[in-house]
Formats: C-alpha cells, structure tokens, sequence
C-alpha cells in the first residue's frame, strides 16, 4: 500500500529539478556546521589536553574530514598563542617606559634649575 505522495513521477525527474533540489547529509551537516566542535574544545585539542576518544574525534573532524571551519579556527587559535605573538605589545611597552623615563628625567632637570 503506498500513497500518491511517496511514488516517484517521471516529470519529478527533469535534471533541473533534480539539481536543485538535490543535497546529502553531509552537506547539509557542513552547511549547518553540525558535527563541529566549539572553539574552546578546538583550543584543547591544540593543546593537546583532551581525552584520547576526544582527540580522535577532532583529529578526524579536522583531519581526515578536513573541515575548512575548524581547520581556520585552529589557524586563527595557533596565530594567537605564537611565541612572538607577545613581541610588538612588548615593543610597545619598553618605547613606553623608554620616553617616560626620559621625560621625567627632563622635568626633573628643569624643575631643579
């Protein structure tokens, strides 16, 4: 017993029809971002600080699936946490304290004449 509904009828089947309306599961779940994981377990697993069924997880997410999202999340996270990430505040920071210096030091020269 099958209803209308559910038979397939041949003018369904027009390729431009078709096309359009055609997608998978898994581009449905890329568009949706379903199956990725938030960026703080993104952040863990770059640190290496998740268990190992979790690890495998993201590792074949970001890997083998090879998720543009996750893979520019983790890129972004690895430009953050850079060893020299730090240098141009820092720089910034010691020219500060440089010209402080030397305008006190100028102040308190002209305040002693």
């Amino acid at each position: 017993m099958t209803d209308d509904h559910d038979e397939l009828k041949p003018e369904d089947m027009v390729p431009e029809r078709v096309e359009r309306f055609a997608m998978t599961v898994g581009s449905v779940w890329r568009e949706a971002r379903v199956s990725c994981p938030h960026a703080d377990i993104l952040l863990a697993f770059q640190q290496d600080s998740l268990d190992a069924g979790q690890m495998a997880y993201v590792r074949f997410h970001v890997e083998d699936a090879a998720c543009p999202y996750c893979q520019a999340v983790l890129e972004d996270l690895g430009r953050e946490r850079a060893p020299d990430a730090d240098a141009p505040l820092e720089n910034f920071r010691e020219r500060l304290r440089s010209s402080t210096i030397h305008v006190l030091r100028e102040k308190r020269g002209r305040d002693s004449k």
